[in-house]
């Protein structure tokens, strides 16, 4: 896969390791291999390999489902990107689970918990979605941030970051 890209600025990818501006041309090719999604249990592992910028990036990707019922569903995923660039290497991991919880057609929970090595932090989103009509529907989100660090002392401990509380209401008028 042919990759460009133009930084008009320096860009930084990672802690301590920035990009030049400049334009740039890559390649990058992918193994993959899956079991079936429609199975109890499914899941993909993928590497992306080759040239990145001004050196090589690995980037390694594995997603997992666990399907017990039509009702319940568990995914995993993560994330590994491994970079050796001339302005130097850095490592970032993702991780993440998804729970979703179909009560019937019309009324979903889905929760989805994320870290990354990067800014050490947790997020959570949680959205119920309940279609009351055929033409309208409720959407309620909650979000949680936690960080790792406090920005100002830079003490590592579990800290609140931020909250989110979302009420969306949609409907379409037919006329």
């Amino acid at each position: 896969m042919p990759v460009g890209e133009r930084l008009t600025l320096p860009f930084e990818i990672a802690n301590g390791v920035t990009i030049p501006s400049g334009s740039y041309d890559w390649t990058r090719y992918r193994l993959e291999g899956g079991l079936a999604p429609k199975r109890r249990v499914s899941g993909q592992l993928t590497w992306w390999f080759g040239d990145f910028y001004t050196g090589r990036l690995d980037e390694v990707e594995l997603s997992a489902a666990w399907k017990p019922s039509a009702l319940f569903i568990v995914e995993l995923t993560g994330v590994r990107n491994v970079g050796r660039l001339r302005e130097g290497r850095f490592v970032q991991d993702l991780a993440g689970t998804r729970l979703s919880l179909n009560v019937s057609p019309d009324l979903q929970v889905n929760s989805f918990v994320q870290y990354d090595n990067e800014s050490r932090d947790v997020g959570t989103n949680t959205r119920l979605r309940w279609t009351f009509s055929p033409v309208g529907d409720l959407f309620v989100v909650y979000n949680h941030n936690l960080r790792t660090a406090d920005p100002i002392t830079g003490v590592r401990q579990w800290g609140f970051d931020s909250n989110q509380f979302l009420v969306k209401l949609q409907y379409a008028l037919r006329y």
